[in-house]
């Protein structure tokens, strides 16, 4: 017996969202997902106080179009959550620094971030994933999840999409978890059997490539993708990145472990063959602009690796050079005596030598000990 088609809609986009979504989610087969009188909860990329135009974070036009759409289909309450990356001592300023929060009270609706709400505790239900995890129980309160996620590379996953977005849904503990003591590939697959969107799009209007998915470049795509089905959208908005299945490991096992049929998804709308283009990888790019850098990184969140990679960025288009010392974060000892160490995980792993503390440590200092470091300080 057959397994009926996972339907994954695909439509050209240059930000006018309201006259998009509605072909769109007709094509995704999502027209009847909001009823009346449903609660809808909005869960975009905030991970960051980042301009949409970088292609970081969710525009705030894409989640008006959808509360407006939302609406239409009688949705009773509507509200916009997120969390962003979990060293951010001001997470509401990721809403009102990136126009998220005008955006939507100008629509009518509610905004909240997850953290500040407490959890539903998930106790020993993956080896993939902490003996006990937190996730946010704003998601379990309301009747319809719409995950909004963004193309873009990633430098633990290769691709951050729709199953990746759900990470902003659990603990900040978690989220370290993810990175530190889990697999994070696998994590988020075990994730994602736990949360189950109605619906996710993943946004490719502007995207980002190369050192994502807070410090890579806007390629513009320009294209829109939605599904009933996250890890189908998913497989589809990476092809349409030019990254195969195997090569983005969390989809890789997403198939192994039974979520994920490629033979099974029906794409409507444009073809992902005339549209595809190959989006530059972090590690190409980071060694394209920075040259000669000896970065160790195992067991380090993606916001403490993002904040390194940026402070030797902008240090080196001031025209610093990258260290010669072995640069570390995360939580494994290097034997070098002479290894920079940035963030707490390193200073724990290793409390000599050379090292700037912080979870994660801000850009500036970090350009600052970088640099000096690089002039023998």
């Amino acid at each position: 017996m057959s397994r009926p088609a996972k339907t994954v809609a695909i439509q050209p986009c240059t930000g006018d969202y309201r006259a998009v979504l509605p072909r769109l989610l007709s094509l995704a087969e999502a027209d009847d997902i909001v009823r009346p009188g449903d609660s809808v909860l909005i869960k975009p990329n905030l991970h960051a106080p980042q301009d949409w135009t970088t292609g970081g974070t969710t525009p705030p036009a894409l989640v008006a179009a959808l509360i407006e759409w939302a609406r239409s289909k009688g949705a009773s309450r509507i509200l916009v959550a997120d969390s962003p990356f979990m060293g951010n001592p001001r997470p509401e300023e990721t809403f009102t620094l990136t126009g998220m929060a005008q955006a939507v009270e100008e629509a009518g609706a509610e905004w909240t971030v997850l953290t500040r709400h407490g959890y539903k505790l998930f106790r020993g239900v993956s080896p993939h994933l902490p003996a006990e995890l937190g996730i946010s129980r704003l998601v379990f309160e309301f009747d319809k999840l719409i995950n909004v996620a963004i193309m873009k590379t990633h430098i633990d996953c290769l691709v951050t999409l729709g199953m990746k977005n759900l990470k902003g849904c659990i603990r900040n503990e978690d989220k370290a978890a993810f990175h530190q003591t889990a697999d994070i590939n696998r994590a988020l697959v075990a994730l994602n059997r736990i949360l189950r969107p109605h619906l996710t799009l993943v946004d490719g209007t502007v995207g980002m490539e190369g050192i994502g998915p807070h410090a890579g470049t806007p390629p513009h795509f320009g294209h829109i993708f939605a599904s009933l089905d996250t890890p189908a959208v998913d497989l589809v908005a990476a092809s349409a990145m030019g990254v195969e299945l195997d090569e983005a490991r969390t989809l890789k096992y997403a198939r192994e472990e039974g979520m994920l049929t490629p033979d099974a998804i029906r794409a409507v709308g444009e073809d992902v063959a005339d549209i595809r283009r190959r989006f530059e990888r972090p590690y190409e790019a980071m060694m394209r602009e920075l040259p000669g850098l000896r970065l160790q990184a195992d067991g380090a969140c993606s916001a403490c690796k993002l904040h390194a990679i940026r402070a030797l960025r902008e240090n080196a288009q001031a025209g610093t050079p990258v260290p010669e010392a072995l640069v570390v974060i995360g939580n494994q000892p290097s034997d070098e005596a002479e290894a920079l160490r940035l963030g707490r995980c390193a200073r724990e792993a290793c409390p000599e030598g050379r090292c700037l503390p912080g979870c994660p440590p801000s850009v500036e200092k970090a350009r600052e000990f970088l640099a000096g470091s690089s002039k023998g300080g």
